[in-house]
């Protein structure tokens, strides 16, 4: 039997025919499914800045591509949302484009744009985060902190634990001038040492001191500033003074005074900061009563490891008039691990240097020397 082949036409299917149909059918639905993953990221990108961040910001979506315009944030809250907005499902990339800055299409992008408007209170309690960010190389910056240090100079324990817990708390933020914010806030800590190597191995208590600050804060731009009203206290462990040969006798340190600090983010990379204080009423009474302070701390633009780490370094110097303005050099470098928050904290894992004047209050006469690792979380 012959066969014969049948052409296309009424009775019968062509596969090119259908090929081509298909193809036209999806190029017809993509477009539309790509806008509707731009709506979803765009609805999330713009509840996520409001609601956990508090920003006023333009939201512009292109082909899972999320660009965000606001005005300038601290380092701390422009790695947060970056990380925040990375972790909405189907963003392919996601950028922060600060005032002043051009606000250009990713190159790659579409011609599909969505965009939206957000806009912050003009006044917020209990908002997220606070606007002066905090000073990591300060050895009495509040914030939950685990070291082990080992001293090699000056009264401190040979090896020891510090343990830090406080944390830095805004009350109220308000809308203030130059396009800026001020807020409210609270500030508590304590700072503790336990001496690991005792003889009698139990650990003993070697000082705590104890701070309580009112805070107010101001930020417009890259320039913050920060004002305290504080309360500091020192205490000599109970063990300590019982084990120590010869033995030893409580300065009783207490202080109430205020100071201020100014920082300016240089760059992405670089913050300065310096500042001063006046203590109003001490104990003893003749302790002299001025402070100074200033430092620098480094964060690098980029994260390594699956952006999983971003190393940083910190350095702080402080200078006493009590101490007849020796200045103590407090160095710590490591990494911030960039997908590991606790309350919104970041956890930063550093090498510890200091030298000079103890920070700790009733060894604040003798000069002390350590090297030190541990785990600190700051907001």
């Amino acid at each position: 039997m012959t066969e014969r082949a049948v052409p296309c036409g009424r009775t019968a299917t062509c596969p090119g025919f259908i090929l081509s149909a298909a193809l036209l059918f999806l190029s017809v639905l993509a477009p539309s499914a790509a806008v509707a993953d731009d709506s979803y990221i765009l609805g999330y990108a713009a509840a996520l800045l409001e609601h956990e961040f508090g920003l006023s910001a333009t939201i512009r979506v292109t082909d899972g591509a999320v660009t965000v315009h606001t005005s300038h944030l601290s380092r701390g809250t422009r790695e947060k949302v970056l990380a925040g907005l990375k972790r909405i499902p189907d963003v392919r990339q996601a950028r922060v484009v600060e005032s002043g800055d051009a606000l250009a299409p990713f190159p790659e992008a579409g011609t599909s744009v969505l965009e939206t408007r957000i806009s912050r209170p003009s006044s917020e309690f209990l908002p997220r985060g606070t606007l002066f960010e905090p000073l990591h190389a300060d050895p009495r910056w509040p914030h939950f902190s685990a070291a082990y240090r080992r001293g090699t100079a000056g009264p401190d324990p040979k090896s020891s634990f510090a343990g830090n817990f406080g944390d830095s708390l805004s009350l109220y933020r308000h809308a203030a001038a130059f396009e800026g914010q001020w807020e409210l806030g609270l500030q508590a800590g304590v700072f503790s040492i336990f001496d690991v190597g005792s003889p009698s191995g139990s650990q003993d208590l070697f000082n705590a001191d104890y701070l309580i600050a009112i805070t107010t804060a101001y930020r417009t731009g890259p320039l913050s500033g920060l004002f305290r009203l504080l309360h500091l206290s020192s205490h000599l462990g109970d063990e300590y003074i019982l084990n120590s040969t010869p033995p030893v006798t409580r300065l009783g340190l207490a202080l109430e005074g205020f100071d201020a600090r100014m920082s300016y983010d240089v760059s992405d990379w670089l913050r300065v900061y310096g500042g001063g204080g006046y203590f109003f009423s001490v104990s003893p009474s003749d302790i002299k009563r001025g402070t100074g302070q200033f430092g620098a701390e480094l964060t690098a633009p980029k994260t390594y490891f699956g952006d999983t780490i971003r190393p940083v370094a910190y350095a702080d110097f402080q200078s006493n008039q009590r101490t007849d303005w020796t200045i103590g050099r407090s160095l710590m470098m490591g990494v911030q691990f960039e997908h590991f928050e606790v309350l919104s904290r970041n956890l930063q894992l550093l090498l510890e240097y200091y030298a000079g004047p103890s920070p700790n209050g009733d060894f604040l006469f003798q000069k002390t020397e350590w090297f030190g690792i541990g785990l600190h979380f700051y907001l």
